[in-house]
């Protein structure tokens, strides 16, 4: 059995055990690659042939790389190493490796669904989610900060802390909201498109998302939810607890809004002059990907 095991060696808070998981798969009676995400061009391993592959890092190192493999049928292991992990914290996976060549034999698998958005200028895809309100300010405000908050941990910290002041501090905006052809459009603070069932700073958005199904789960926190909103971000510091809003779940999503948006953990704007509102599609491409369960 072929493994590539890409890794990111700066996940976490602790240095990463790469010698132990590669001498524990191998003990197991698989052949193992290692492969460091930071160095260039690491993606031309994908050009080899293997059986199975596993990404160890955090959500962006996992994102990244999901989203690079998002066409293909070989099986891939996720083992968290990050600080939120929210991705593995979706799928219920833990950081175990010692059997992981036994449960690829036993073809024990999630299902993971692959997001895709287009804009007027732009189109890409998505593993979380896609939004507008809360969560895009707060990353907004982390990019203006980049070169203070200079770690994963820092961010993680810095998200729960300042996103129980954005209810008092944004605006309440108007969208124009279409999911599966019903009109919910209206005044939000919040407007988040979940894929997994967390996001950022742990925050469980969709605690009944379906990671196999067909369906997106939107969430719209209006004008009359916001002492909700707070004392959900409130209590969100000493818990992780489930969002007290109700999902709706689509498979055609438009939104027209001329603000800023949020594409996992990277930040959107509308560039162009664009007539009339612009607009965001947001579904699930067809195909899914093999995660093993672990």
């Amino acid at each position: 059995m072929k493994i590539i095991l890409l890794y990111n060696p700066t996940a976490g808070y602790e240095n990463f055990p790469l010698e132990k998981i590669v001498n524990s798969l191998e003990e197991q009676g698989a052949r193992v690659l290692a492969q460091n995400t930071k160095e260039e061009k690491f993606e031309k391993v994908f050009d080899l042939i293997f059986d199975l592959i596993i990404i160890a890092g955090g959500d962006g190192t996992v994102e990244k790389i999901l989203l690079e493999l998002r066409d293909t049928d070989i099986p891939i292991a996720i083992l968290p190493y990050g600080n939120a992990n929210n991705i593995a914290g979706s799928l219920g996976l833990k950081a175990d490796y010692k059997n992981l060549v036994q449960i690829f034999n036993d073809k024990k698998f999630h299902q993971l669904s692959i997001g895709k958005f287009e804009t007027p200028e732009e189109k890409g895809w998505f593993i979380e989610g896609v939004g507008w309100g809360i969560f895009t300010a707060l990353l907004l405000q982390i990019e203006r900060k980049e070169k203070v908050i200079d770690d994963a941990s820092s961010k993680v910290e810095f998200g729960i802390k300042n996103l129980r002041k954005l209810p008092d501090e944004l605006p309440i905006n108007d969208y124009k909201i279409e999911l599966d052809d019903k009109d919910y459009s209206g005044e939000y603070l919040w407007v988040e498109i979940m894929n997994t069932r967390r996001l950022g700073p742990q925050l469980e958005l969709a605690p009944d998302a379906d990671h196999s199904d067909e369906y997106l789960d939107v969430m719209l926190v209006d004008k009359s939810q916001k002492s909700e909103l707070k004392s959900f971000l409130k209590s969100h510091k000493k818990d992780l607890i489930p969002s007290p809003f109700k999902t709706i779940k689509s498979k055609k999503i438009k939104i027209q809004s001329h603000l800023p948006f949020h594409v996992d953990d990277e930040f959107f704007h509308h560039n162009t002059l664009y007539e009339g509102i612009p607009e965001v599609k947001v579904s699930l491409t067809q195909h899914k990907l093999k995660i093993l369960k672990n």
